[in-house]
């Protein structure tokens, strides 16, 4: 398997090769090679070319590789670079012989994911892979994709508004359900609840917002509870959520009980303005994607919950599906649990399942693999839930 991997920004380049070794060697099982190099230009962007191939395993020197292309939208939320796309490379990796996978990140700009994937079609991608940084304007990666013959899966984030492939994601109305749901139950009459949606061009985030509001606003408007504000948050950015809380603690004299945070990142910002004001573990915070960080603060009694998508199913069921597009198969209609209407097409979708996490359930990260005891319970008090 050939990884590369590409920061683009502009069209300089800067180069540096990294040898991936694959976890399966340390049980003496894979041989890994290791090259680095790195150049500088103007624009300080990077790529990186790591190679790994299992010695068991390894295809016929002479077979031409397979590309795939996976897409990343920023390097904010920890979990794209640290969870996603290693569990996609596994996959892919274990499911399409010889394959190479070109990972590129837009690092927040849409116009930059645009001409990466211009750039991984021109270098023979079969399939593209796509978080996309703005749902709507990723239209037209599918469109380019399609008059070359690629197909195009939108993987946790839907493509809206265009004849996308396939779709590999979750129920995240249903998330925002739980969120709000969650939240009305945590909270009394009277209770004043801040709102930090997610990213505006993430379609994600608006359903998110659509299905916690389904439940609060029901509230705020009989009065039973407060709308303290309603900030959206561009890029999902956990800076750009602490300044918001920030602004939100003043406006409202530090008078908020609750709020809604759509994701670890965010809440951790949250969390970051709260301690400032004194009101860190005072306030209740919800969240998303059961990162380490959250998972931790929520042991540590300053986020009240998450969400965690089975981030290792996500990864398989994207590899198993690309390599059927790869070998030039119509995946059956039983791959899929249902169908996502995007605005223009009813996607074949396969649902990834979710689980709220609180502290009282909290050992299902690691009974799930997401992270081991000891990297949960690095800092905790011992006897804090399952440490």
């Amino acid at each position: 398997m050939v990884i590369h991997s590409r920061h683009r920004a502009g069209g300089a380049v800067a180069i540096a090769l990294v040898g991936i070794i694959a976890a399966a060697c340390s049980a003496g099982g894979a041989t890994s090679s290791t090259q680095a190099t790195n150049s500088t230009q103007a624009t300080n962007s990077t790529q990186a070319t790591n190679s790994t191939q299992p010695a068991s395993s390894a295809p016929a020197a002479s077979a031409a590789p397979v590309t795939v292309s996976f897409l990343l939208p920023d390097n904010v939320t920890a979990r794209y670079e640290g969870q996603d796309k290693p569990a996609v490379i596994a996959a892919l990796t274990k499911y399409i012989p010889n394959v190479k996978v070109d990972s590129y990140n837009a690092l927040g700009d849409a116009a930059r994911q645009q001409s990466q994937a211009e750039d991984a079609l021109s270098n023979g991608s079969k399939v593209l892979i796509v978080i996309p940084v703005d749902s709507v304007a990723a239209a037209s990666i599918v469109t380019l994709a399609h008059q070359d013959k690629v197909p195009v899966i939108a993987y946790t984030r839907v493509i809206s508004n265009a004849p996308l492939d396939y779709f590999v994601g979750k129920d995240t109305k249903s998330i925002g359900v739980q969120e709000g749901q969650w939240m009305a139950s945590q909270t009394k009459a009277g209770d004043n609840i801040a709102v930090l949606d997610g990213s505006p061009t993430d379609q994600n985030a608006k359903l998110y917002e659509q299905g916690y509001m389904s439940v609060l606003q029901p509230l705020f408007t009989s009065g039973e509870r407060k709308l303290a504000g309603e900030l959206w948050t561009a890029n999902w950015d956990p800076n750009t959520a602490q300044t918001e809380m920030e602004q939100l603690l003043t406006k409202n004299n530090n008078n908020i009980q609750a709020v809604i945070g759509p994701n670890d990142g965010m809440a951790g910002g949250v969390v970051a303005a709260l301690s400032t004001a004194s009101l860190a573990g005072k306030v209740l915070v919800t969240g998303l994607d059961a990162s380490l960080a959250g998972s931790q603060r929520i042991l540590q009694g300053t986020q009240g919950m998450t969400v965690m998508q089975n981030i290792a199913m996500f990864g398989d069921e994207t590899g198993k599906l690309a390599a059927m597009l790869v070998a030039g198969q119509t995946p059956p209609t039983d791959f899929f649990q249902g169908t996502t209407d995007n605005g223009m097409a009813k996607v074949p979708t396969v649902f990834v399942p979710t689980t709220v996490i609180t502290k009282a359930n909290m050992d299902l990260v690691i009974t799930s693999g997401a992270f081991t005891k000891a990297q949960l319970c690095q800092g905790i008090t011992p006897g804090t839930g399952p440490c």
